[in-house]
């Protein structure tokens, strides 16, 4: 019942049918794009990291708009969007050896969510979890001033990573996209300028 409700949302979806008009491999693109309009990380970066990147959507955006870009991608699924500039890691990223890494990154980017169990507590301590352990690597990916973008689920643990990022980076906010669904609890945490 619910993946029939679900298949009927997406069929009227203006934004899946954008997406599909235009190429791109998920909806989700757009909330990049809107990102971008308004805070211009893609083009002002040199190199980024996408954790959670199948199917590739985000990807794909960020070469569109800025081709010189080098990223990062990991995910435990494989992404769709090739390209000479992408270096992809099919992996768990709590299992990547980050201090072998020989660079560190302008543009830290996660639209990751764990598969969501309905309960909204519960899905939001879930990626809580991931947001955290993000944080504790920022120090070994983060270059001096760049700038993070992190999907959360409204919660109880928000204002502890809010505070925790506001040690890292000059200006924390949030950010709603338009193109995300409005009875979702999802809302971007943005990071600029890290300094620690």
């Amino acid at each position: 019942m619910k993946s029939k409700i679900w298949l009927n949302r997406q069929k009227k979806d203006q934004f899946v049918i954008k997406s599909k008009q235009k190429g791109y491999l998920s909806r989700s693109s757009f909330k990049l794009i809107e990102i971008e309009n308004k805070y211009n990380f893609i083009k002002q970066s040199k190199s980024a990291i996408d954790f959670g990147s199948a199917p590739g959507g985000w990807c794909q955006i960020m070469i569109k708009l800025n081709q010189n870009i080098k990223i990062t991608a990991i995910d435990i699924l494989d992404i769709k969007f090739k390209h000479r500039n992408i270096n992809f890691y099919k992996k768990d990223f709590t299992q990547i050896d980050f201090k072998s890494f020989d660079n560190k990154f302008d543009l830290i980017l996660s639209d990751m969510a764990p598969n969501t169990t309905g309960h909204k507590s519960t899905d939001h301590l879930k990626i809580s979890n991931l947001i955290n352990n993000i944080i504790n690597i920022l120090d070994l990916i983060a270059n001096f001033n760049s700038n993070l973008v992190i999907k959360i689920l409204k919660g109880s643990e928000e204002t502890s990573i809010i505070n925790k990022l506001k040690k890292n980076y000059k200006t924390v906010s949030y950010f709603k996209p338009e193109s995300s669904r409005k009875d979702s609890s999802e809302i971007y945490i943005v990071g600029q300028k890290f300094i620690n």
